[in-house]
């Protein structure tokens, strides 16, 4: 059986695995994919799960919860190439399982790209699950973005850049370490979690009074932030925005900035449809995004049965 409510809940062999729940139940197996807030559970009723150590210390700082990592021999954790620390997992029962939770298969800075892996059922995310979203090569991108903020910096001006403060920070602060970053103190206290797992980031935080030009400032200008970059802004700073949505037309214009850069931590639509065909499933799942059109596309390029996967969806052979 599966169903979709609390996270994704898999019934087999007798046992109930339970992926990404809002609710940590007692007698289930649960797995959390990664740490940002849409996929952390907010209330344990077992203070235990399968997730990484990077993923645990984030729900630590983020839930205020101090979990155990537990294992179960039928689950295996795959790199999901998302963001630090995420996960994939394959559940090998009567049937093998395997859930992407957000995924990534391109190699980027600080993340090791996702490997297909062969299943019976593949439940995967459908973010970018629509055509026009192919993303183009990361480094090119990335190395754009760098010159460009170089120009700034030589010119003694400041730089803004909105990017989520898990995920894309990280990113930028691996890629962009040449240049003078300071962050916002919220992406600086992600970074000195990650530096306790070995990863190399920059902690500088942004100081109102103490930081001069030049300067590049990661932050994601929301919330009480907002008044902050809107006075950069007056005094001359530019703005970049790092996003997949950038590929939409008008994306730049609606978001208010000087620059819109395509990064993703994301699969994009070809990408996606590439590692369905390399996990050679007999079914799939699609979740979040557009799930129902990228199961469109499934069925029909690839000729494998594909739906989307909503809360009335009770059993997998409830499309067959």
């Amino acid at each position: 059986m599966i169903q979709l409510g609390n996270g994704i809940l898999i019934e087999m062999d007798g046992c109930s695995f339970r992926f990404d729940p809002k609710r940590v139940l007692p007698d289930e197996i649960s797995m959390i994919s990664h740490a940002h807030s849409d996929h952390l559970p907010s209330s344990f009723k077992q203070m235990s799960a399968i997730c990484s150590p990077v993923t645990r210390d984030m729900i630590k700082a983020r839930r205020n919860k101090e979990i155990a990592i537990c294992s179960d021999d039928r689950v295996t954790e795959l790199e999901a190439g998302h963001i630090a620390g995420s996960r994939m997992f394959l559940v090998d029962g009567e049937t093998s399982v395997l859930y992407t939770g957000d995924f990534c298969t391109r190699e980027k800075e600080q993340t090791k790209a996702a490997k297909p892996r062969k299943c019976d059922i593949l439940i995967t995310e459908a973010t970018y699950g629509k055509p026009q979203y192919v993303f183009p090569d990361h480094d090119e991108i990335m190395s754009i973005a760098r010159d460009w903020l170089r120009d700034i910096v030589g010119k003694d001006g400041c730089a803004v850049l909105y990017a989520y403060p898990l995920g894309k920070s990280q990113e930028l602060s691996a890629y962009l370490k040449d240049l003078p970053l300071v962050l916002h103190p919220a992406i600086a206290e992600n970074n000195r979690i990650l530096q306790k797992h070995g990863y190399d980031l920059v902690q500088k935080e942004y100081d109102g009074h103490g930081t001069k030009p030049p300067f590049v400032y990661i932050t994601s200008g929301m919330g009480k932030d907002a008044a902050r970059v809107q006075s950069l802004k007056k005094h001359g700073a530019k703005t970049a925005a790092f996003s997949g949505w950038a590929l939409d037309r008008g994306f730049m214009y609606q978001s208010g900035v000087d620059e819109a850069f395509p990064i993703s931590d994301h699969c994009g639509f070809d990408e996606l449809i590439e590692f369905v065909r390399r996990c050679s499933p007999q079914k799939v799942f699609t979740n979040h995004g557009f799930s129902k059109e990228f199961a469109m596309h499934v069925r029909r390029s690839l000729g494998i049965q594909a739906q989307p996967l909503v809360a009335r969806q009770r059993t997998l052979d409830h499309f067959c």
